[in-house]
């Protein structure tokens, strides 16, 4: 009889040993991959996953959080908004949902909220699901009042509002609703900009370099009713834009576009 010893682990205890992985998404999607049994898997050696996982953002915090046993979700997941405050947790059981479903937004209130049982949800678990329930998604409800400089605002817009063009949430590809404080890279205030669908409206203020409110204008749906100030003036009242009626094109210029 062969000494046990020698036969090393059994079969079943090689397959339930947990790994530990860390890196970032990139090296995530290049180490990892799903099966034609959609089963979670190591692109090295080919074999169902089971273990802990965490991905690291660009700015090197902990962005993620997973857990799998044999390839299947197992265990409670975790996400992180860039500034650190929780994002979502969720809890699966053998590859089901199975468990708490929350979702938070970055100032920490409830977005979404739900509960599972072996895959199935229960309705009457809470009162409501979260602001969810307003139609809006997570990255419009965030954004909705923004303050950045101008290299960080084209991580989360795109589009061009100028001339009657549109602004959108780049995640999203929804038209912008909100108000965005734009900064210069001193950090001051450069503009204060208010859309509505997409569209420049209501009161539309630039300031120059030496803070000085320089340019100022009413907007509607896109249009230019009026400036309030021009060149660091009060505009002459009787001097009304209208961008449909007007045709004087130096005046029919849209604030910040040439």
């Amino acid at each position: 009889m062969a000494d046990s010893k020698s036969t090393g682990y059994k079969l079943s205890k090689l397959l339930l040993d947990e790994e530990y992985w860390e890196g970032t998404s990139s090296e995530f999607q290049e180490s990892f991959f799903n099966n034609e049994e959609f089963l979670f898997c190591k692109s090295d050696t080919q074999l169902p996953y089971s273990g802990l996982i965490k991905v690291r953002s660009r700015t090197g915090i902990v962005s993620s959080s997973s857990s799998y046993a044999m390839g299947s979700r197992d265990g409670d997941f975790f996400e992180w908004h860039e500034n650190g405050k929780l994002k979502a947790k969720s809890q699966y059981k053998e590859g089901m949902r199975h468990g708490y479903f929350y979702i938070w937004t970055e100032t920490g209130d409830i977005y979404s909220r739900k509960y599972y049982q072996d895959d199935l949800e229960d309705f009457g678990r809470f009162p409501d699901q979260g602001s969810i329930e307003s139609g809006q998604s997570l990255e419009a409800i965030q954004l909705e009042t923004w303050e950045g400089k101008g290299s960080e605002f084209y991580h989360k817009f795109a589009g061009d509002p100028k001339r009657g063009g549109s602004l959108y949430i780049r995640t999203t590809e929804e038209p912008y609703n909100g108000t965005i404080t734009a900064l210069d890279d001193q950090g001051k205030k450069e503009a204060l900009l208010r859309f509505r669908n997409g569209k420049y409206h209501g009161t539309i203020s630039k300031w120059n370099e030496d803070g000085v409110l320089w340019e100022e204008g009413e907007f509607d749906r896109g249009e230019l009713v009026q400036y309030l100030i021009l060149d660091g003036k009060p505009f002459n009242g009787s001097r009304i834009i209208d961008i449909t009626d007007s045709d004087d094109t130096s005046m029919t210029k849209l604030l910040f576009g040439e």
